[in-house]
């Protein structure tokens, strides 16, 4: 959190956190108010409202489909695997998550 401090101009952003058990409310938020930022959290189960756990899924993809090799070590094949998804994909995970907060009041599937 603390790089956010480095651009004034991310004052009063919503931070939106999952309901990870190391999110704990009481800890988090203070940290987040402090830093003019507004605490969102998502509903449990939800990870079609959170774009880091599209980026995971296509991450995992990537490092799932070959066998390591003998020298290779799992974070340079993670570092690779990142630095191979495009920023158009990024951008994509947060449009998607976007999409799907309409269907929450609705009660629609997602």
């Amino acid at each position: 959190m603390d790089i956010i401090n480095e651009f004034p101009e991310m004052r009063e952003f919503h931070i939106v956190i999952d309901n990870a058990p190391i999110h704990v409310t009481s800890m988090i938020d203070p940290i987040i108010i402090k830093r003019e930022n507004i605490p969102i959290y998502l509903l449990p189960y939800s990870p079609e409202l959170n774009p880091i756990e599209q980026f995971w899924a296509v991450l995992k993809s990537k490092i799932k489909r070959t066998k390591f090799g003998n020298v290779e070590t799992l974070s340079s094949r993670i570092i690779g695997a990142s630095e191979a998804i495009p920023a158009e994909h990024l951008q994509h995970f947060v449009k998607h998550s976007i999409n799907q907060f309409d269907n929450c009041p609705n009660r629609n599937p997602i």
